[in-house]
């Protein structure tokens, strides 16, 4: 009879104590923010140091579409001054195709740098590094599933589940 009621309370504890530790398991959970690591991490990336790049490069070229549009405004000036209509009538049409092309690259280039901008947001290489990460710093720090804080819903979570600098850090070590 004892051996049967030990038996039954052994079964008891590690049931209770058993489903605890399982209880506590499935309910440890992480949090990320997704948006930081994407703007931190791609802060210091190379496409986005190529897209200051190619920013810098069509600003100086619109500077440069100005002057010459500048430079043909005082000659039409000067020639309307002299009285020499025919002159100042060309620099017109040059002046009239400078800013066209001016207004076509500058809208041709902006929708350019917006395409490269979204693919660079959208890269799946870095969308499976950073899922690869994730789940390894949630597999060590012992967590079942990982919320990212702009999910619907989710309205406060202490600073001891954010995951976040972890994995910003192995990013970062990989790059």
């Amino acid at each position: 009879m004892n051996n049967k009621k030990a038996l039954l309370i052994s079964i008891f504890l590690i049931l209770v104590f058993g489903g605890n530790l399982i209880a506590s398991q499935i309910t440890k959970v992480g949090v990320i923010d997704r948006t930081r690591i994407l703007q931190t991490f791609y802060a210091e990336s190379k496409g986005v140091r190529e897209l200051e790049t190619m920013k810098e490069q069509i600003q100086q070229e619109l500077v440069r579409l100005n002057d010459e549009i500048k430079m043909y405004e005082e000659r039409k000036l000067a020639a309307e001054n002299k009285g020499d209509e025919s002159e100042a009538l060309r620099l017109d049409n040059i002046i009239f195709d400078k800013k066209q092309y001016m207004q076509d690259y500058y809208r041709t280039k902006n929708n350019q740098l917006a395409e490269r901008q979204k693919n660079l947001y959208q890269d799946r290489e870095f969308a499976q590094e950073l899922l690869e990460q994730i789940e390894f710093v949630a597999l060590s720090q012992g967590c079942s599933i990982v919320i990212d804080i702009s999910t619907p819903g989710l309205y406060w979570h202490s600073e001891e589940v954010d995951i976040t600098n972890m994995v910003l850090e192995r990013l970062q070590s990989r790059s």
